[in-house]
């Protein structure tokens, strides 16, 4: 977790790291896709999408956003859908970084790439820096961010950081910390801007559903493994596997019907 006494490091280490991930993105570019400049997170789900087999559900863990993982020739990579968009988006370009770039150390079982927050762990700073990156251009960064700073000149800080969330559509905090990086605001500015309870704050004239869960339920790709199976397993177990599949799915269908009940 990002907090004022650990936000000066968190920083002292993103300039550290941030040549590897400039040469990171130049790499992404010289795919020639065009995605990758004017819509970076577009780019990811469909590259993903393309090279990968996408799981999206929820889970109620507020510790756990997503998870690449390598099994029998395959790459998944799971997003948790239970996690407000803002989370959910910087997740993509987070588990994204793992496996454009992680892909051999993936394949060795040891190996786990949950996003769990080692705040300093080069494994999770490095695809956070990233996502941080990627998904924020600068100079649209500094062009909005001067704009806001005269069309809302009363605002204080937190709230103009708000409407930069409407803008890029990632999380409080990943915001605070690119502008404090880009020298945009002042470290003192930056911790004081951190603990804004921006949750019970959204302005009136921005979307709220950056905030909520998608709940997003995408298991398709078991269909592709299902007919991959056919004719390499006995009926019988290919048989009791889609049963098991046909259960978790009604199951995390009624847990998401209870979620966004409760959501009212």
């Amino acid at each position: 977790m990002i907090t004022k006494d650990n936000l000066e490091m968190i920083l002292e280490h993103n300039k550290t790291h941030l040549p590897k991930i400039k040469k990171a993105m130049d790499r992404i570019y010289s795919l020639g896709d065009p995605l990758a400049h004017v819509k970076p997170l577009d780019f990811i789900k469909t590259y993903l999408y393309e090279h990968a087999n996408v799981l999206q559900f929820p889970i109620q863990n507020a510790d756990y956003g997503g998870l690449v993982y390598y099994y029998n020739g395959d790459y998944y990579v799971h997003i948790n859908t239970a996690q407000p968009r803002i989370y959910e988006n910087f997740m993509w370009a987070h588990e994204f970084y793992h496996f454009f770039f992680d892909r051999d150390k993936i394949k060795n079982p040891d190996q786990n790439f949950i996003m769990i927050d080692h705040i300093y762990d080069e494994k999770e700073r490095l695809p956070n820096l990233f996502a941080s990156e990627f998904l924020i251009n600068d100079f649209v960064l500094e062009r909005s961010f001067q704009f806001l700073e005269t069309a809302h000149m009363k605002q204080s800080l937190p709230e103009k950081i708000m409407r930069l969330i409407s803008i890029f559509q990632i999380p409080y905090k990943a915001l605070v910390v690119k502008l404090a990086q880009n020298e945009l605001i002042t470290i003192n500015e930056a911790k004081n801007a951190l603990d804004y309870d921006y949750r019970n704050r959204i302005p009136h004239d921005i979307d709220k559903s950056f905030f909520e869960p998608s709940y997003t339920i995408n298991i398709s790709g078991f269909d592709e493994l299902y007919e991959k199976a056919k004719g390499l397993m006995y009926e019988e177990d290919l048989q009791s596997i889609k049963k098991s599949y046909d259960k978790l799915y009604e199951q995390v269908l009624a847990s998401v019907r209870d979620q966004r009940g409760t959501k009212g």
